[in-house]
């Protein structure tokens, strides 16, 4: 009898006892849950951050076609329309406003207003005309900048000692001196790309 009451005591307690672990284990929770969030919200930030990635890529992208296509205008800028070969011109910064247009004579007026030598390069501003002579072969008035070199030669003719060669540096002092000149003659020769030649004469 005391057994069988033992028994079954001991039984009620291994129930209780289930019972109260059973009461105390939380809800199921799905094992993969927790790593699922962390990921989710992982990937809903980048998703969120996306655009703004974005626009800074294409803000670099725009600024690098900007720079590019400002170096594409100086490099258009600083082009020439002359090609190899001779051409000619007069110096006269006071008939500025006739260059290029149709004088007397019915052609277009050859003109150099302005200008000067530095560095490697000779900058005419103006119209020259082509040698021999072509109409429609005259140069757009502008800026057109050439490339020196050290074989190019200046020379300065019309004085009692003949044509003269002189240095680079000196041309560049004569050349802008006698943009004032009224009519000075300029003639230069071009060969692939680079001024073989350049002279004033009177």
């Amino acid at each position: 009898m005391n057994r069988k009451i033992l028994v079954m005591f001991m039984t009620s307690c291994v129930l209780a006892f289930s019972a109260g672990c059973t009461s105390q284990e939380s809800a199921p929770v799905d094992p993969g849950y927790e790593e699922i969030a962390p990921e989710f919200a992982t990937n809903e930030n980048e998703a969120q951050a996306a655009p703004e990635q974005e626009t800074a890529e294409e803000k670099t992208e725009a600024t690098a076609e900007t720079s590019q296509s400002t170096t594409d205008e100086t490099s258009q800028s600083a082009a020439s329309d002359i090609s190899d070969g001779k051409w000619s011109a007069y110096l006269d910064s006071s008939r500025k406003d006739v260059a290029g247009k149709v004088g007397e004579a019915g052609e277009p007026q050859a003109i150099i207003y302005d200008g000067g030598v530095e560095g490697d390069q000779l900058t005419i501003v103006g119209v020259l005309a082509p040698d021999p002579y072509d109409p429609t072969g005259y140069t757009q008035d502008g800026a057109h900048v050439l490339k020196l070199d050290d074989s190019t030669s200046y020379i300065m003719s019309g004085g009692d000692e003949g044509p003269e060669t002189v240095t680079k540096e000196e041309f560049g002092g004569y050349f802008k001196n006698c943009l004032n000149s009224g009519g000075l003659a300029f003639d230069i020769e071009v060969q692939g790309g680079v001024v073989k030649e350049v002279k004033i004469s009177a």
